[in-house]
């Protein structure tokens, strides 16, 4: 591995940290004080962390903060699949840093047999409270929220008429909050395999990880090729939209 590489990586390690460190903080504080500041809280929380990591890592990585954008970046061919699963390994050794920092800081705080336990994200399927979901379907709310979370990177960070316009980091913080805001209550909103793996594999509750997983990484796959196939402008067609 070149220093080019893992720089790279390291980069998109620190961008996972802060994101699994700052939401799953967020959910830990939130149910200490009984409540807390809410599901509105616990969205801006994620959001601004994802924004600012990827304003922090854009220029070294490009800020995929994600192993499902970047499963759909490949996927495009915007990358290469070889980098790809470099960013695959470093994403998830961030997410279990920042799932081992949540657990240093919060890890007495909160009850070990009470979900969300270190902010991981899960759904219910035993008919107890108001938004029961089965896996099937929880993978597939998981699909949906993380096909459009997709679909804004590609349209503002990557797309030849959209690159390089420096609202996108903004723009992917909002969307992650305005997710979480509807689907927080249904699954967690992870939006994300690492943000579930870093907390799950800390706290141990990985029942539902092929949920967490498949989910984003279909959601992925569609941005990709609506993007690739339908929605795509070359470079050198950007003037003509601006």
């Amino acid at each position: 591995m070149g220093h080019s590489t893992f720089k790279t990586g390291l980069a998109e390690a620190l961008g996972v940290f802060l994101l699994v460190f700052i939401g799953g903080s967020a959910i830990c504080v939130s149910a200490f004080q009984g409540g807390g500041y809410g599901l509105l809280g616990i969205a801006l929380a994620h959001g601004i962390a994802l924004m600012v990591g990827v304003y922090m890592t854009a220029g070294i990585s490009g800020a995929h903060i994600n192993p499902a954008v970047t499963f759909g970046l490949a996927v495009a061919g915007v990358i290469e699949w070889g980098k790809a699963f470099v960013y695959w390994i470093f994403q998830l050794a961030g997410a279990v840093l920042g799932g081992v920092s949540v657990l240093a800081v919060y890890g007495r705080l909160v009850p070990k047999d009470e979900a969300p336990y270190l902010g991981t994200p899960f759904f219910t399927a035993d008919g107890v409270g108001a938004f029961n979901i089965d896996a099937p379907k929880a993978m597939l709310v998981e699909a949906l929220m993380t096909f459009i979370l997709a679909m804004t990177v590609f349209m503002v960070a990557v797309d030849g008429a959209r690159k390089g316009r420096q609202m996108f980091g903004i723009c992917i913080g909002l969307i992650v909050t305005a997710l979480i805001l509807i689907g927080g209550p249904i699954t967690g909103a992870a939006l994300n395999p690492a943000r579930y793996f870093g907390t799950a594999v800390v706290s141990g509750h990985l029942s539902q990880l092929w949920v967490y997983f498949a989910g984003p990484l279909l959601g992925g796959l569609l941005a990709a090729l609506v993007w690739k196939f339908l929605l795509r402008t070359p470079e050198e067609g950007a003037a003509e939209v601006q």
